[in-house]
């Protein structure tokens, strides 16, 4: 089936691969999230995948557009804190200059984006990137679907924490903690940069690292796990509960912030 270009809107899907199978998730027509998981060895899973849509949305077509994410340690990232307020173009420039200067790879074999955000005093850059060959590698695992955004998992992750929690908690001073089998992430949002740890041991030992690794007050504490039963909270710790794939949501999610860019461009 081939999904017709006469609407304007296009379906924008989160997808998330595990082992042996693919986690979807949309926002319907009532923006309300919707999820859908197929396992590889299903006969035609993709055909299967896309009539589901189209039965959902009754019938109607539209371009798909998918976003996938990428873990944080296969990336380059940095941020610049600048003076002045900068337009698409000229962050787009100062991306390049910066890449230039201090990577030993040439521009054309990495692929990057950034995140702008205006401060107070100021404007905050945050720039990303990664070797071309590394991301099209990565997405080979996600044949036969064809991904239009590739975005990085702690970007995804605060962002589906930031929707379940209504945006009702400031990410400034607030830790959040994520534990899918044995992959562990701790982000918090501070003025200057985000600060992110990973591990592979539990989300206490995590958050000891954490505390140890970076200065700053935590304010709250809000914790996802997979499984939800994995390990007992701290006092002070506050569970984030959803039915919904939570690394597919963070990518269904893509560009709410005006001023973040799909990775190539």
């Amino acid at each position: 089936m081939q999904f017709s270009r006469k609407n304007h809107r296009t379906l924008q899907i989160g997808i998330h691969r595990k082992q042996g199978y693919f986690d979807f998730v949309w926002f319907d027509e009532l923006e309300q999230p919707q999820c859908y998981q197929i396992f590889v060895n299903d006969k035609d899973f993709k055909n299967r995948f896309l009539q589901h849509l189209k039965i959902q949305f009754q019938g109607k077509t539209f371009p798909l557009q998918f976003v996938a994410s990428i873990s944080a340690h296969l990336t380059w990232s940095k941020v610049l804190m600048l003076p002045q307020i900068l337009n698409a173009q000229e962050c787009h420039q100062q991306c390049k200059f910066v890449i230039e200067k201090e990577l030993p790879i040439p521009l054309d074999e990495l692929w990057f984006d950034y995140i702008s955000t205006p401060l107070k005093q100021g404007f905050c850059l945050e720039i990303t990137a990664i070797r071309e060959a590394s991301a099209r590698t990565y997405l080979q695992d996600f044949q036969p679907f064809r991904i239009n955004v590739l975005d990085v998992v702690p970007h995804t992750i605060l962002r589906a924490f930031q929707y379940l929690l209504n945006e009702q908690v400031r990410s400034e001073n607030t830790l959040f903690l994520f534990q899918e089998d044995d992959y562990c992430l701790a982000i918090c949002e501070r003025s200057q940069q985000s600060q992110i740890l990973q591990s592979h041991e539990n989300l206490t030992v995590l958050y000891e690292q954490f505390t140890e690794r970076f200065e700053g007050k935590i304010e709250q504490i809000f914790v996802y796990q997979i499984p939800s039963s994995h390990t007992g909270l701290l006092e002070n710790w506050q569970r984030v509960e959803t039915d919904l794939p939570f690394i597919a949501l963070g990518n269904a999610l893509w560009q709410k912030d005006l001023y973040q860019q799909k990775m190539g461009n």
